[in-house]
């Protein structure tokens, strides 16, 4: 049994004759008839009481006629909905990032979905790098934008870019020529992210790597209170640029390369691939790519890549 059944079945129940039932579907007499006994057989009982008269539902046809109108219906709604959802999508999406990367992404994001796609109602999450892959993995949103992503059962990625991670100082702060060395970075006042972090363990693990003291002044669990020790004359930190950039364009922040393999980490979208994706998510995700594609063209942002 399938639709085009159903629907010359209440056709030919509402017409009350083959003949006209066809010529109302402009399908040829035999081919309803045809379609009316493979029904019949499909379903194991009489459907249509046959005269010289034409046809009439049988107890099992008045129900089927009752219950394929209502499909039918449905059938007509959905097709309805996903063409208007295919033009203007409709619900919510969610979408995590680091809190450097949202600084430079969010609002961007935000405006374009807002301009293009009225029906979306996006949410935007704000969350440390290490806690990424877990709010991906774990369902509770469908996009993220996760740091130095691995690879994941049920969970898809894209590579968005490399971006540099700098030393981050106030304006007057005396810096040694660019880039940094590693065993001058070990003697400067050093403000890092609360544990777990992924820049906290690329620093830890680079300065091990050179044999130098990793010695943290303090650490700080947000980007703004690492920017308020910074400016306080408190020690220096490291960040990627996006998390700095409207600091640096105020002239309130100066920034400087590090010479580390390490000082660099990898974006990726990611996405669960394990269900359809909504139409209103891809929609998303086609505008964070091009975005993403669009600012990472900044040299300061994707400078390792």
């Amino acid at each position: 049994m399938d639709l085009r059944q159903l629907r010359y079945f209440v056709k030919v129940v509402e017409c009350g004759n083959v003949t006209r039932a066809g010529e109302a579907l402009h399908i040829a007499q035999p081919a309803i008839s045809q379609q009316m006994r493979n029904l019949e057989a499909d379903l194991g009982m009489q459907l249509l009481e046959r005269s010289v008269q034409g046809v009439a539902p049988t107890a099992a046809g008045q129900t089927l006629y009752r219950h394929a109108i209502e499909l039918l219906r449905q059938a007509d709604s959905t097709r309805e909905l996903l063409r208007q959802d295919a033009e203007l999508p409709q619900g919510k999406v969610s979408v995590a990032m680091p809190s450097s990367t949202a600084r430079m992404v969010a609002i961007p994001l935000a405006r374009t979905i807002r301009d293009r796609y009225p029906g979306i109602a996006l949410e935007l999450i704000e969350a440390p790098s290490a806690d990424l892959a877990n709010l991906i993995g774990g369902g509770r949103v469908e996009l993220a934008v996760v740091v130095d992503a691995v690879e994941t059962r049920g969970v898809a990625s894209h590579k968005l870019l490399s971006e540099a991670l700098y030393l981050i100082a106030w304006p007057e702060f005396r810096m040694p020529d660019e880039p940094v060395p590693i065993a001058e970075l070990a003697r400067m006042p050093l403000i890092l992210p609360s544990a777990p972090n992924t820049i906290r363990s690329r620093v830890e693990w680079a300065l091990r790597e050179a044999g130098q003291p990793c010695e943290i002044l303090f650490e700080a669990s947000s980007t703004a209170l690492l920017f308020a020790a910074v400016m306080a004359r408190l020690g220096v930190t490291i960040l990627p640029w996006t998390a700095a950039h409207v600091e640096l364009d105020e002239h309130k922040l100066k920034l400087a390369k590090v010479d580390h393999r390490l000082f660099s980490r990898d974006l990726s979208l990611c996405w669960h691939d394990t269900a359809l994706l909504s139409n209103a998510v891809q929609k998303v995700k086609a505008t964070i790519l091009e975005l993403f594609d669009m600012l990472g063209k900044r040299p300061e942002w994707a400078a390792a890549a």
